[in-house]
């Protein structure tokens, strides 16, 4: 099952994974794994069952080799600290136990290469807060290697519930919002900073998403100066274990349906440029008129690259922008349109950088709009990966 899912995933670009190390309801036959092995023999957090880690190792190490990076969430607590998770759990356990919890997976882990800690889970941690701490510190008195990120309740990020914590390294956005690059832009402005990337929002098959709206979740999160965005499908993400979810159990099947192969566009569109110098134009400096309404769904995002080289739009509806060329560096820009929903791009022309011109698709749907220097002598959009020197 899970080399299917690292083979699949690799290919289409995908390079992270949301995972519990201890499952509590959302599989075959919780909390036991797929071998039928629970994860402890007696008390929870202090019986760990070898058979059942040795399996995870496997797993995880297996992602590694993949070159898939694990969000590794050792006491997931689930939703509203229900049953979802351990939080029943944790109330019941000392907190010496969840202290001992956290050196023990420490110790376990601090030698793959491939993870990320992931604390918390789909929920305000705070009426446990002082155990969850005592497993982070038991984390890190072993572990001094990995990264720690946090997974909070929904419409907060990672450092809300977790302010001036020093464990803290990696930040993240949780939100529904269909205006989600507001809260994106205040994740880019936190202080002290911190790399953020979009940890969850609506998923495929689930409240009521459409694939443009799936689109725009992760193309404003690029744009507004994330490091990544977490894709979800149902009935992916609990391998058809819970079917009242959407209704479907046929995980394989959805592996390829539009969602994941609309972030295959996407990965293959940033990959061909570079990327990771993207800075956001939350002040539309660059596009100056058509980005729509701020707070809205149907606002353009827009970033441009720190060397000036190439900007990338996203327009979620057809409309026509303007766009102060002088800010493109060299003589001239070539301009492309990327179709976000079939990966194809168009050449629109090569212009001159000086003055303002206006783009318009040529199509109704969601649009992006690159404009590359052309000495740059760049190849189309999405085509090719562009190789870092």
């Amino acid at each position: 099952m899970q080399t299917f899912t690292w083979r699949t995933g690799k290919e289409k670009g995908f390079t992270v994974i949301m995972v519990s190390l201890i499952e509590h309801k959302f599989s075959t036959n919780p909390p036991a794994n797929s071998c039928g092995e629970l994860p402890f023999t007696g008390k929870s957090f202090i019986s760990a069952n070898e058979k059942y880690f040795a399996h995870a190792d496997s797993v995880i190490e297996s992602a590694n080799r993949n070159n898939i990076i694990v969000l590794l969430a050792p006491l997931y607590l689930g939703y509203g600290c229900g049953d979802e998770g351990w939080c029943a759990e944790v109330r019941n356990a000392s907190v010496s136990d969840l202290y001992s919890w956290g050196r023990y997976v420490g110790e376990r882990y601090r030698k793959f290469n491939n993870i990320i800690w992931l604390i918390g889970g789909d929920t305000d941690p705070s009426p446990v807060r002082e155990k969850v701490l005592a497993m982070v510190k038991g984390i890190r008195e072993k572990d001094t290697i990995h990264l720690f990120s946090a997974h909070n309740q929904p419409e907060t990020m990672a450092v809300t519930t977790w302010p001036a914590e020093q464990w803290l390294t990696v930040n993240n956005v949780y939100s529904y919002d269909s205006a989600v690059y507001v809260r994106y832009r205040n994740a880019y402005a936190y202080k002290p900073t911190l790399p953020f990337f979009q940890i969850e929002s609506a998923y495929e098959n689930e409240h009521n998403s459409t694939p443009q709206e799936l689109r725009s979740y992760a193309y404003w999160a690029i744009l507004s100066g994330a490091m990544g965005h977490v894709f979800g499908n149902c009935p992916v993400w609990h391998f058809g274990a819970a079917t009242k979810w959407c209704n479907t159990n046929d995980w394989k099947k959805e592996m390829n349906n539009s969602g994941s192969v609309n972030m295959d566009f996407l990965q293959r569109l940033f990959r061909s440029r570079s990327w990771q110098t993207l800075i956001p134009d939350f002040e539309n400096r660059i596009i100056i008129s058509g980005y729509g309404t701020w707070g809205t769904k149907d606002h353009v995002s827009c970033a441009l690259t720190s060397d000036a080289n190439t900007l990338i739009a996203y327009l979620p509806s057809k409309r026509s922008v303007e766009v102060d060329m002088s800010k493109i560096h060299g003589p001239k820009a070539r301009c492309w349109w990327y179709n976000p929903s079939d990966g194809r791009s168009t050449e629109i022309g090569t212009y001159s950088t000086s003055g303002q011109m206006t783009f318009t698709p040529g199509s109704d749907g969601d649009w992006v709009l690159v404009i590359d220097n052309v000495m740059t002598n760049l190849p189309a959009p999405g085509s090719e990966v562009m190789r870092s020197k």
